[in-house]
């Protein structure tokens, strides 16, 4: 599998993450697809996300919950594939 490193600076570069998290998809590598996508939502304000994606927040923390299963609803991927393209 593809390495998938990134550091911190770069996790709130949203076409640099966007692009990581293609990656991971099309490799199949889920556990790396969570990692930097729960990764790149710590650098980011969680209320302006809900704002500009539409989801709500709990949807959000729910996402960055290690302890939660990670089955994000296709909207929900969606949702902030488009904020990443923005």
């Amino acid at each position: 599998m593809k390495d998938f490193d990134l550091y911190p600076q770069e996790l709130a570069d949203k076409k640099l993450v966007r692009g990581v998290l293609l990656d991971a998809l099309a490799e199949g590598d889920l556990e790396s697809f969570r990692e930097v996508l729960r990764a790149h939502l710590n650098t980011v304000s969680k209320l302006a996300l809900a704002r500009t994606t539409g989801l709500g927040r709990r949807t959000i923390y729910d996402l960055l919950d290690s302890s939660k299963s990670f089955d994000p609803r296709l909207s929900t991927v969606a949702a902030l594939f488009k904020d990443l393209a923005a």
